[in-house]
């Protein structure tokens, strides 16, 4: 028996679903997206289904994640009523419940968002100021510049506590999905061990590091500002992980490596995040009619870890401390709330997204080789 929330609909619009109501299921939004595939259709389907308040189907179907957010179907829509718009919407809203303890839900809130935020920042910048040195030397500050006033130790194991956190976090969101996606299936994922991996493997090279499936979308520039995002963030991080190791582990890394992938990849997450800054500012295409406040929160601290570190690095060579420190200060408060509420706002898109792909691909698969054995087929 199907559950209706009657307030669903309400709910999402309040994320930026305002039109949706003014469809009439004519079905164009399904017949013209490159990524609907037979087996599962969308937006039209999971209109329905948020309409007339089914909200158990929305959440367990992993059509939600497989849509990019082109807006080829908002652009076509014979009704105006933006049913890109409503996957976003209705994404914001699986964030919301299968974040554990449902908190992500305050990050969705403008208000309690704000407030969240600004505690989030102080914790940080009070934790910073409490481990800085202001009795420094100028010998001392020679040595070991930039990490005189603020030791590197310190930076290391706050970083190691937080991605700590964050992971266990993120790990737990991770199954809650999980579960709601297999209850769109009639049991849970069984079968062949070798599928799953081959599986695992096809996505994470596919859709996590090529996002191929992005390329089917009209805007390849989208699919170019996207990609310099990802790739942006993820070398930033690999870059900090070299130094890391080199830091406490001895590894071999020459600081060139580190500041090399650095500079590449600093400069790659500042494109990315300003080709999207101006897209919503322009409003030009589908996606960017209308920003949450999470899409321009997530985008600032993206562009504002990659801006500052950039700056620090040249601050840093041009023999300039105390800019360098108010910078290595912004920084670390930056990508303490960026990381920190990871799990919890759009960041999760990047887990959530190749999570659904490898799910759905692979019970699929077993559906179709062993039916009465496995997983029967997605509910429609």
């Amino acid at each position: 028996m199907v559950r209706v929330n009657p307030s669903f609909i309400e709910e999402v619009k309040k994320l930026g679903a305002f039109d949706i109501t003014a469809c009439y299921s004519c079905g164009n939004c399904t017949a013209i997206c490159p990524l609907s595939t037979e087996g599962h259709e969308f937006p039209r389907k999971l209109i329905r289904y948020s309409i007339l308040g089914i909200e158990s189907k929305v959440i367990s179907a992993p059509e939600l994640w497989l849509c990019y957010y082109c807006g080829e179907c908002t652009d076509t829509c014979p009704r105006q009523a933006d049913p890109g718009g409503l996957m976003m919407a209705l994404r914001r809203y699986a964030i919301g419940k299968y974040s554990v303890g449902r908190i992500a839900r305050i990050f969705y809130d403008k208000v309690a968002a704000i407030f969240s935020w600004t505690i989030l920042s102080l914790l940080a910048l009070i934790g910073l100021i409490m481990f800085m040195n202001p009795y420094v030397s100028v010998s001392e500050m020679e040595q070991n510049f930039p990490f005189c006033f603020i030791e590197k130790e310190f930076i290391h194991d706050a970083g190691l506590v937080v991605g700590i956190i964050v992971v266990a976090l993120a790990l737990v969101n991770l199954y809650i999905m999980y579960r709601s996606i297999s209850l769109g299936y009639s049991g849970r994922a069984k079968g062949n061990v070798g599928l799953w991996i081959k599986n695992l493997i096809l996505t994470l090279i596919k859709e996590v590091a090529a996002q191929l499936k992005y390329t089917k979308c009209e805007n390849k520039l989208r699919y170019i500002g996207h990609m310099s995002l990802f790739w942006g963030f993820v070398g930033l991080f690999i870059a900090t992980t070299t130094g890391f190791l080199r830091d406490y582990y001895g590894i071999m890394v020459p600081r060139e490596v580190s500041l090399g992938l650095g500079v590449i990849f600093g400069i790659l997450l500042i494109y990315g995040s300003l080709y999207y800054i101006v897209g919503r500012l322009s409003k030009k295409e589908a996606y960017a009619k209308y920003s949450h406040h999470t899409d321009w929160v997530f985008l600032w601290l993206l562009f504002l870890t990659g801006i500052t570190g950039f700056l620090i690095t040249i601050f840093r060579f041009m023999g300039l401390p105390f800019p360098t420190y108010v910078l290595l200060l912004i920084h670390l408060v930056v990508a303490f709330d960026l990381l920190i509420t990871a799990p919890f706002t759009k960041f999760s898109h990047a887990i959530y997204r190749p999570l659904a792909i490898w799910l759905s691909d692979t019970m699929d698969q077993l559906a179709q080789e062993a039916p009465e054995e496995a997983v029967a087929e997605a509910v429609q």
